[in-house]
């Protein structure tokens, strides 16, 4: 009890400091976003504790940390194995979390945080879905200095998603991906403010590697989006001449060229089994899935299977469930939203004939739509069922729904003149 008493106090103080040099609306949100965050991952912790009868992958995550943990201190393991800079000598048995690396990166950082508390999950899901606001907050504010006329599209994408903030907080992976994701944009901004601090390159750099080693194919997708996209909408000298469809061509074929040179740096593309392991994925999946599974299109070959399921996954990956396809109380919440997404998208489509664009802001919705559309398309055929693919979601639905509350406000903002 004290030791949650005194950890509550360090969470206040932390509070405190983030938000001691906000106007007064910059800390009603972001108090607001906070309370939000820590409450969404207590609820997590809740759900998977009591309503799925203590069971699933955050308590599979505490278990293997504490495993972890216990092992440094009763020698078993070396602080050096403990910290990474060894390997780990155990079997599978006494630490199942070593067969898979990205489960292991994660459950290593979480015995750090295990140390800290002492083992109190909750108090772990706090930590961690503080560090995750945190970093969406130091984001959200370098994003609205760039673009303050959308502000209300920035805080709703990126703070206030109800999904989204549910499934990115507590002591799950994607809690974790989101930190890193929103750190490293919030650097990159930064260095693109402040051209002279090259020294921000270290932590950008530290959370791509950490997303590599956590979820490599949002790493993947994103590097070669972000700096093309950063490159044509700066439009350097040699740009400057070139046509604009000339301009589209060489974007999208050196995207297709630098997407599979990073992919190739990893085993699931230089094995040549990419397909067939994403097939594997949708099968396993599907076949632990009842009601909540997504049934795709059968094919002979998994090259095919993958082809010929494109659009259905496109579609599935930005707005499925539907509401007729809601089976429980959840879904049905997540249907409701996704609807709702549905009909701003179909609006945003609209808008986009309507608003003026200017070439710098085409560069970057056809970054955002690359990026959110190659991810949709990958989980949601690797990922067949309803209740997994909402909480994968979060790795790119913020960025999708910022763009088609930018639209809207942008077309606001013309009205007002």
């Amino acid at each position: 009890m004290i030791s949650i008493a005194i950890h509550i106090v360090i969470v206040f103080i932390l509070i405190l400091l983030f938000q001691r040099k906000l106007n007064v609306i910059d800390r009603a949100i972001f108090s607001t976003a906070v309370f939000v965050k820590i409450v969404c991952g207590v609820l997590l912790g809740w759900l998977y504790w009591g309503y799925y009868g203590g069971t699933g992958d955050t308590l599979y995550f505490f278990e293997q940390a504490g495993k972890l943990y216990h092992y440094f201190q009763i020698g078993k393991i070396s602080i050096a194995e403990w910290l990474g800079f060894q390997s780990i000598h155990l079997t599978m048995e006494e630490f199942s979390a070593q067969s898979e690396p990205r489960t292991f990166f994660f459950v290593r950082w979480m015995s750090y945080l295990f140390a800290v508390t002492q083992g109190e999950y909750f108090t772990m899901a706090i930590y961690l879905s503080l560090f995750s606001i945190f970093a969406a907050w130091k984001f959200v504010k370098r994003l609205t200095g760039i673009l303050p006329e959308n502000k209300t599209a920035i805080y709703i994408a990126f703070l206030f998603i109800p999904s989204v903030t549910f499934w990115s907080s507590g002591l799950m992976k994607e809690t974790f991906m989101m930190t890193l994701l929103y750190f490293m944009a919030y650097f990159i901004i930064r260095w693109h403010q402040e051209k002279s601090k090259w020294l921000l390159f270290i932590p950008i750099l530290i959370c791509y590697w950490g997303l590599w080693l956590l979820k490599y194919y949002v790493a993947i997708v994103l590097m070669p989006v972000l700096i093309l996209t950063l490159l044509f909408s700066v439009q350097p000298g040699f740009l400057k001449d070139i046509r604009f469809q000339w301009k589209v061509i060489i974007y999208f074929s050196l995207m297709l060229l630098g997407g599979l040179v990073l992919a190739f740096l990893h085993p699931v593309f230089y094995s040549g089994r990419f397909y067939e392991l994403i097939r594997i994925s949708h099968d396993v999946i599907l076949a632990n899935s009842s009601e909540a599974g997504i049934v795709f299109l059968d094919a002979g070959s998994d090259f095919l299977f993958f082809l010929k399921n494109i659009p259905l996954a496109w579609v599935t990956g930005f707005f499925r469930p539907f509401p007729w396809e809601a089976f429980s109380l959840f879904s049905h919440i997540a249907a409701i939203e996704q609807f709702l997404f549905l009909l701003l998208f179909l609006y945003a489509i609209r808008l986009a004939f309507v608003v003026k664009i200017s070439q710098n802001e085409i560069w970057w919705i056809i970054g955002v739509l690359i990026y959110c559309s190659v991810l949709a398309v990958v989980i949601s055929i690797s990922t067949p069922n309803f209740g997994t693919l909402i909480r994968y979601q979060v790795a790119y639905m913020p960025f999708i729904w910022f763009l088609v509350l930018w639209f809207i406000g942008k077309r606001l903002n013309q009205r007002r003149g």
